[in-house]
């Protein structure tokens, strides 16, 4: 299967390109709500389709001492879980579609959740707080940054799950260019829609094991140029609405994003600011069934509270990761290796070639 992203011209040298500092800069520029220490406060709808509602990271487990496992639970977005009743599958045809009647009856997820679980993120940053020499507490805020997106299953989902439609103009399943400025002196990013009709594929493991690749995004612009994630997300379901209409249980197990996390704020304010400046890549899965480990069980975190899914992280790469402030313990040393040998084992299965990553690794800590 060939690759769904087509490399544009590159300026200058790679450092600036993920100089956290101007990401900063250019994310104040856009206009964006101002800093605020306290968070938006969630007003439930009623509403008989499964309502979006931001997700909320839980405080650490008291196990828990390291920066680094901090920042990954504070970064874990949490969706409702569904639920589908036998005659709600029955009335929408999933049967004998593409969907396994198993993975169905599994809980699972709305991919709209998943962005609505990055909305007040994208918008405020997501607070992490981290333990300074030992003793100092701060909320270092980051904000999420759509890095890569690979979706897999059968194509009949995407008809039974939005009904008819062109996903482009010129639907014939060749490049179309993401970025409105095709001479921008950045890389462009790419996307590559792949409709039901006329899709060939020359891997054929592939096809029968994983499903198709139904939709691919590969970001390819530098950091302090790009959107936070829901805006991205916005503008690439206008292209491909499954992005919002398909389910986790739609997809296989091949489906996943990665997120770039980059440092924007921290309360309080003080000198050791560049010691913060480490910027992170998560990998999470998006698709969920039986033979799947998706981050454990449904999550309840209350009497009354709504069932929740955690899109646990389960790779990971990072970039000016200071030893001192996000290593300083067994754990967090053992789980930053860990994670980053997930990442790059999962990229050499699936046979991706992930720009971040390879930025990423080539310069972290832990790059073997």
């Amino acid at each position: 299967m060939g690759t769904a992203v087509e490399l544009g011209r590159r300026h200058g040298g790679d450092h600036r390109f993920y100089d956290a500092s101007r990401v900063r800069r250019g994310y104040h520029h856009h206009g964006l709500p101002k800093a605020r220490w306290a968070p938006a406060v969630h007003q439930e709808k009623a509403a008989e389709e499964p309502s979006p509602s931001p997700a909320r990271a839980p405080v650490p487990p008291p196990g828990v001492a390291g920066n680094l496992e901090r920042f990954v639970a504070a970064v874990t977005p949490f969706v409702p879980a569904q639920f589908p009743s036998k005659m709600q599958r029955a009335a929408r045809g999933w049967r004998g579609c593409g969907v396994d009647a198993e993975r169905e009856e599994a809980p699972h997820f709305f991919l709209r959740d998943v962005w609505e679980a990055y909305r007040e993120w994208s918008a405020y940053g997501a607070g992490v707080p981290l333990v300074l020499d030992g003793c100092d507490g701060v909320v270092q805020y980051y904000v999420p940054y759509l890095s890569a997106i690979q979706l897999y299953g059968d194509p009949a989902v995407l008809r039974l799950s939005s009904g008819p439609r062109h996903i482009m103009d010129d639907s014939d399943g060749e490049y179309h260019d993401s970025s409105s400025d095709a001479s921008s002196d950045y890389e462009l990013g790419r996307v590559k829609h792949l409709t039901q009709e006329g899709f060939s594929s020359d891997d054929g493991e592939s096809g029968d094991l994983h499903g198709r690749l139904l939709f691919q995004y590969l970001e390819f612009d530098s950091p302090f140029c790009r959107e936070p994630l829901t805006d991205k997300i916005s503008s690439l379901s206008a292209r491909f609405p499954g992005l919002r209409t398909l389910r986790s249980c739609d997809l296989s197990p091949r489906s996943w994003i990665s997120v770039a996390w980059y440092p924007i704020y921290r309360i309080p304010t003080g000198p050791t600011l560049k010691d913060l400046d480490a910027c992170f890549l998560t990998f999470h899965r998006l698709s969920t069934g039986p033979e799947e480990d998706n981050g454990g069980a449904v999550k309840y975190w209350g009497p009354g509270s709504k069932p929740t899914i955690p899109l646990s992280v389960f790779g990971m790469a990072s970039y000016k990761f200071s030893n001192s402030i996000w290593s300083s313990t067994d754990g967090d040393r053992q789980l930053a290796s860990f994670l980053q040998q997930a990442a790059s084992d999962w990229l050499r299965d699936s046979r991706t070639s992930h720009p971040d990553y390879q930025f990423f690794a080539s310069r972290g800590a832990y790059n073997r």
